[in-house]
């Protein structure tokens, strides 16, 4: 699922990376993460992970993120 980005869009972006890129931050501005602060790995089989892969490509969301919502899911049924 190949998808194509406008290269008038890339090269704006670019120019105003370069352009803004030692400015300060504005007022109040906290340089943090927002909503994730822990990264777990998970070693899964080459068959599992192609299983995953499927599950994800099927819906049409990131592999980590099919995964995200599984553990997410189990999570309040074992709060429940």
């Amino acid at each position: 699922m190949a998808k194509t980005v406008d290269p008038q869009l890339i090269s704006g972006l670019r120019e105003e990376s370069e352009r803004t890129k030692d400015d300060p931050y504005p007022a109040g501005t906290e340089g943090k993460r927002p909503n994730r602060s822990q990264v777990y790995s998970v070693r899964l089989s080459a068959d599992e992970q192609a299983r995953v892969q499927s599950v994800a490509e099927a819906k049409h969301l990131p592999a980590s993120t099919l995964v995200r919502s599984w553990i997410l899911e189990r999570l309040d049924q074992e709060s429940a």
